[in-house]
């Protein structure tokens, strides 16, 4: 893990809920990331992963990692407002910019 210095969310649990989806996390304070993900449909996915971690401020933590799949997901979360700022990187074929889209998603943060 790339991580520069340690604070309040290493080590805890959070839901986060975006538009389309929940996701229940665990940051481990040695920096892995467990997470599941329950879209509107019902559908879960969940994994492991390596983040590399920026705490910003006493409050803000920029959060990145690159699942197995390919799909990379960098954050911003603002525990003190309870907000995430996320940018999603994934496949696309029928892009014409290296096969890849994006998009930014809000969503709400809360530890549990």
């Amino acid at each position: 893990m790339t991580m520069h210095y340690t604070g309040a969310l290493l080590g805890r649990e959070a839901v986060i809920q975006f538009p389309e989806s929940t996701a229940q996390v665990s940051y481990s304070v040695r920096g892995d990331l467990i997470w599941r993900v329950t879209d509107k449909n019902g559908n879960v996915t969940q994994g492991n992963e390596r983040l590399s971690y920026l705490q910003l401020s006493e409050t803000l933590h920029f959060l990145n990692w690159i699942e197995k799949t390919g799909f990379t997901v960098s954050q911003i979360i603002d525990t003190e407002n309870g907000k995430v700022k996320a940018f999603w990187s994934y496949a696309d074929e029928l892009s014409d910019r290296g096969h890849r889209a994006s998009m930014f998603v809000d969503g709400t943060f809360r530890f549990v």
